[in-house]
């Protein structure tokens, strides 16, 4: 089970690494607001409109090709952990994973320029208490499928019985994501400071800290332990 627990920590890498990664801004009429926007767009709500206007020889098919795989992998290290799902299995999960995102609460201010090429974004969210009420459906449901173990619940060789236990496992899981997405609730709004700047090719970036930060936080994921 506590490879359960860890498994949102796992999403904030990948979703830096996507975040940080796809865009880069060009020209000498930046607009951080704008970029800042388009970028969690993106990855929050798999809008490409906006991400688009700051990327040169990229199709909306290649940025939604990114989206993509960047849930699936979501799906394949969080949650199928190198179990082979049902195709079936893992698009429902790819499916929960990508509407949850869409529910993320945020509104980015106007950028101010804080140096040579760069910029401070504040970023109002709101943020979830999803996985904090998933860790614990997690933990209450590890503790039910102990107690099956102990009592016999599961029968055949050692082999059989770890797979019907990870089978268990793996259905509870989108069960208990699903449950917990359903009874979330928003918090009190927080302010986030996105810094961007433009390195010597004039490409913008966003701070991958800072980026991580809104993450966790937004999530709730620092206040999780594990």
């Amino acid at each position: 089970m506590n490879r359960k627990k860890r498994r949102p920590f796992c999403w904030v890498l990948l979703l830096c690494l996507v975040m940080t990664g796809l865009l880069s801004g060009c020209g000498s009429k930046f607009d951080a607001r704008g970029y800042t926007k388009a970028l969690l767009d993106l990855n929050f709500q798999g809008e490409s409109a906006g991400a688009l206007e700051y990327v040169d020889g990229v199709t909306k098919e290649d940025l939604m090709q990114q989206y993509q795989a960047f849930i699936d992998q979501f799906v394949e290290t969080n949650i199928a952990s190198g179990l082979e799902l049902p195709e079936t299995k893992r698009q429902n999960f790819a499916q929960l994973v990508s509407t949850i995102l869409t529910t993320m609460r945020y509104d980015v201010k106007e950028a101010k320029e804080s140096g040579k090429r760069e910029y401070e974004v504040p970023v109002s969210i709101w943020p979830t208490d999803l996985f904090e009420k998933y860790q614990e459906l997690l933990v209450a449901d590890s503790l039910k499928i102990a107690e099956k173990v102990r009592e016999g619940g599961y029968v055949g060789t050692e082999e059989e019985v770890n797979q019907q236990m990870l089978g268990d496992i793996i259905n509870h899981s989108y069960e208990l994501l699903d449950a917990a997405f359903q009874d979330q609730e928003y918090q009190e709004e927080e302010t986030v400071i996105l810094h961007v700047r433009a390195d010597k090719k004039n490409e913008y970036f966003i701070d991958e800290d800072d980026m991580n930060t809104l993450i966790l936080k937004i999530l709730k994921l620092d206040e999780i332990g594990g």
